[in-house]
């Protein structure tokens, strides 16, 4: 796909439009450059509660994933915010959070006709096997009774060779899905859809989206290995995931039980 010049149409208010008689529930900021919406939430964390405030930016220069890894972003081509919330449980019980909401995000997207829509443990939205987005979990020092959470999401919705060229794994983004909706009402739309998800995972946990998450499985019954820090730690067939959101692994040893790590396929 030929680059295009950047589109900067984010809005904070028709992203408040979108979201109808639930804006009062929101704090929404569109910046044109950020260093990280994570880091910035996770600033204002520090001095004054985050929930329903929403951090979204035309491109970040400094964006980060899991294990630090760089963020790389074509000015106006994603759509990049980070959401806080104050979640009413221990840091334990926030296990599988990062997998209630990618079935979030995967039901706004069929929603808007982007079919074929996988997951990949831990937080990878994917199209047709290739990386669409990601989701990053954090949280802030917890307070009494509640951790503050930090849930950023990042989503390709065009790319440029170049940005395809940067990126080691196969990539794809929500145009070439077929896509051709308004970045404000779907960050309008993933911002409802999140806030249903994070009551429903305060009250239950993983188990509702249990099932809508392992229908979405892209290596659901392969071969995997799982490595942390960069070193493999174990290896086996995919079964799924239990109601705490750790993945099942088949080994010759029997079912292993992991709640982190990277997941590859294995070849062969």
């Amino acid at each position: 796909m030929a680059a295009t010049e950047p589109v900067f149409d984010l809005s904070t208010e028709r992203t408040l439009a979108g979201l109808g008689s639930a804006r009062d529930r929101f704090r929404v900021e569109v910046h044109r450059e950020i260093d990280s919406t994570s880091d910035a939430l996770r600033r204002r964390a520090e001095s004054g509660d985050i929930d329903g405030l929403v951090i979204a930016a035309e491109t970040q220069i400094a964006g980060h994933g899991r294990h630090g890894r760089a963020w790389v972003d074509r000015p106006g081509g994603s759509l990049l915010f980070s959401l806080g919330w104050r979640a009413p449980l221990a840091l334990p019980a926030l296990a599988g959070l990062s997998l209630a909401a990618g079935v979030a995000v995967c039901e706004v997207l069929e929603g808007q006709g982007v079919a074929a829509m996988q997951l990949k443990w831990p937080n990878d939205l994917l199209h047709r096997h290739c990386k669409l987005g990601g989701i990053l979990v954090e949280t802030a020092v917890p307070q009494a009774g509640a951790t503050p959470v930090i849930l950023g999401i990042g989503i390709n919705i065009e790319l440029d060779a170049m940005l395809r060229d940067a990126v080691a794994a196969p990539v794809t983004d929500l145009l070439s899905a077929g896509w051709r909706g308004d970045r404000s009402d779907l960050l309008a739309a993933i911002l409802l859809e999140l806030r249903s998800a994070l009551d429903s995972f305060a009250a239950e946990g993983f188990q509702p989206f249990r099932a809508a998450w392992l229908r979405r499985h892209a290596l659901q019954q392969r071969n995997v290995t799982i490595w942390r820090a960069g070193h493999e730690i174990a290896a086996g067939r995919a079964i799924g995931v239990d109601r705490d959101g750790a993945l099942l692994l088949q080994t010759p040893a029997g079912i292993r039980r992991l709640l982190s790590g990277e997941l590859t396929l294995r070849p062969g």
